[in-house]
């Protein structure tokens, strides 16, 4: 575990996760972090995080991260949902399984390993609820230190197979219609055309579509 890590409490690093998610959806009241965090939400620990200067509030019940607190936020949400990720894609486990033991990944991780395991799963960009996953240095610097396991699917070769991971499409509609034929995780494809278009075969199915929707089709090996 990192020193920046134990420099926060238990308590401290659910509120940071809970306002990230919360300015996700663009809330940012105190009373609703207090509904939404998995801890008792007191004075005394938003007075901590304010002295830390991780977080500030206002006259009117209005809070928000402060850079500081957002980048630790960014750090805890990455472990968070790459956990998720790691549980489902290499180890099988469910998705409505995976949250609790992702929020022990989240207080464990150092960041070499949290780097580590977002390389093996082909830096992910989505977790397995769809919620986006922060970039860390390793996707930006697209470093290969270790074969991923999970990939999209136009990286296979033609005719080779592999089982769905996940879709990591954000558009609903998108991730409707690839359920409606059948692309669904678990489900064994095969690449059998790049050109004109990518064709797959999903079960006894054949499938064209376009190369950015490829893309978003992850497989295992």
């Amino acid at each position: 575990m990192n020193s920046r890590q134990d420099a926060l409490t238990h308590a401290m690093v659910e509120v940071l996760e809970t306002l990230w998610t919360m300015e996700e959806s663009s809330a940012s009241s105190v009373e609703q972090l207090k509904r939404e965090a998995a801890t008792s939400v007191g004075p005394d620990l938003l007075e901590s995080l304010k002295e830390k200067g991780l977080i500030e509030t206002d006259a009117h019940g209005e809070i928000r991260l402060l850079p500081q607190g957002r980048d630790r936020a960014r750090e805890i949400i990455r472990r968070h949902r790459l956990g998720e990720r790691l549980l489902c894609d290499a180890l099988g486990v469910g998705v409505e399984d995976t949250e609790d033991s992702a929020c022990e990944f989240e207080h464990l991780l150092a960041d070499g390993i949290t780097n580590s395991i977002c390389t093996l799963l082909g830096h992910p960009r989505f977790c397995p609820h769809n919620r986006p996953i922060p970039e860390g240095d390793c996707c930006r610097q697209a470093r290969e230190d270790l074969k991923p396991i999970v990939f999209g699917c136009d990286q296979l070769a033609i005719g080779e197979s592999a089982r769905i991971a996940y879709l990591c499409a954000r558009e609903h509609a998108l991730l409707s219609r690839l359920s409606n034929l059948g692309v669904q995780p678990g489900v064994p494809l095969r690449l059998l055309q790049k050109w004109p278009s990518y064709v797959i075969q999903c079960e006894e199915t054949e499938i064209a579509l376009e190369e950015s929707v490829a893309r978003c089709i992850y497989v295992r090996r």
